[in-house]
């Protein structure tokens, strides 16, 4: 670890605070002030704290019929998307 990333006062370990989302979870983005960002999201991504892998949160997601959207540089999750409607036979009672 860098003297600069260990003395940061807006992180911890390069990673600060992003809320919480209903699905996800509470999020962590990384720090701008000092990890680079990333080209390919712009530094948007979210990381889950909640999983320790991304097949965790495919598996949970399933659940809910959500797909997440991983930014190919630094796998952190840009978007959730609708895997479609629930299937017909799904809750109905017989």
């Amino acid at each position: 670890m860098t003297a600069a990333l260990a003395d940061c006062r807006f992180c911890i370990d390069g990673h600060m605070p992003a809320g919480r989302d209903d699905y996800l979870g509470e999020l962590f983005e990384r720090c701008p002030e000092c990890v680079p960002e990333c080209p390919d999201c712009n530094g948007l991504a979210v990381f889950p704290a909640n999983y320790n892998s991304p097949l965790e949160l495919v598996l949970d997601l399933l659940t809910f019929r959500l797909g997440p959207v991983f930014c190919p540089g630094c796998l952190g999750v840009t978007s959730l998307i609708s895997l479609g409607p629930a299937r017909p036979d799904e809750g109905t009672i017989s």
